[in-house]
């Protein structure tokens, strides 16, 4: 499924099928006014500086696995804005839904009660890697979220290919260029100088576990299969347009799916200092991100 999202705004969007040109789905956002009688929720929080982050008393680089911060309640907490994130299909029927305090999301999808982001992603522990972000997937053992600098992606371990990707300010060209290879902005496939097991990412048990995941280099992966569009990053902001291509799972809805990669997009930006996503003015923090784009770049060049 490829579908193209009409709006900078990942949370007040619509997402479009691209190969019916059909509109999918709804997201919208809205503030709610303050209620004296809501209870405060209990889901982890995340930030566009401190997501998913270590305590203080652990070094960013620690190679155990960490568990989601659990902050200490703090006055500012009781006075956080509410938020509800709908995701609608075409005929309007709502299926998931978010309510925010602050900065924390409590989730809902299709009535069943999920609760904060450990419970989306079915794992209270992240291997924190000093250029991979890896989480797992609730509904799939050998499915793992993966989030860079500069991609995210949803891979299957089990037939080491790719099953889902978000691109980002891209201009779409239907079917593979002959030259896609080296100019597609997908993000490639990790080819590991050996492959490692799922086990291996988020085992604590020997630090030669983790070294074939620090230190691999992403290179395209012959396993994967051959893309049916091909994305040229835009590099300018509102050039492009973002595109989210995944594969459906027989043990997950594709809202789910569609939920689980806007909250690891929120994550990555968070993870690798990246411009935070917020819910005021999405135009100001696109314009910024694509600066310190432009200069990631720029110094990736002269090195």
């Amino acid at each position: 499924m490829l579908l193209r999202f009409t709006s900078p705004d990942m949370l007040n969007t619509s997402l479009v099928d691209v190969s019916t040109g059909e509109r999918a789905y709804d997201i919208t956002t809205e503030l709610l006014p303050q209620s004296s009688e809501s209870s405060p929720t209990t889901s982890v929080p995340f930030s566009g500086t401190d997501s998913v982050l270590l305590s203080p008393s652990e070094d960013f680089a620690s190679t155990s696995s960490n568990v989601w911060r659990q902050p200490e309640p703090v006055e500012s907490f009781e006075n956080a804005d509410l938020r509800r994130t709908q995701i609608s299909d075409a005929s309007g029927n709502v299926l998931v839904d978010v309510s925010w305090k602050g900065r924390r999301p409590d989730i809902t999808i299709c009535d069943e009660k999920i609760g904060g982001l450990a419970d989306l992603f079915g794992s209270s522990a992240v291997r924190f890697m000093p250029k991979v972000l890896a989480i797992p997937t609730r509904f799939d053992t050998e499915y793992v979220w993966q989030a860079t600098a500069d991609s995210l992606f949803l891979f299957d371990y089990d037939t080491d290919s790719m099953k889902g990707s978000l691109h980002q300010n891209c201009i779409r060209i239907p079917g593979p260029l002959k030259s896609s290879k080296s100019k597609q902005s997908a993000p490639p496939t990790p080819a590991l100088k050996r492959k490692p097991s799922k086990l291996h990412i988020f085992s604590s048990k020997s630090d030669a576990h983790l070294s074939a995941t620090n230190d691999c280099e992403f290179v395209s992966s012959p396993s994967s299969p051959s893309p049916k569009s091909t994305f040229l990053p835009a590099h300018l902001p509102g050039l492009g347009s973002n595109y989210l291509e995944f594969e459906s799972h027989p043990l997950a809805l594709d809202v789910e799916i569609i939920l689980s990669f806007l909250m690891m997009e929120i994550l990555r930006r968070g993870r690798f200092s990246l411009t935070p996503y917020t819910f005021e003015k999405p135009t100001t923090w696109q314009f910024k991100e694509a600066r310190e784009s432009f200069f990631r770049r720029l110094r990736r060049n002269t090195v």
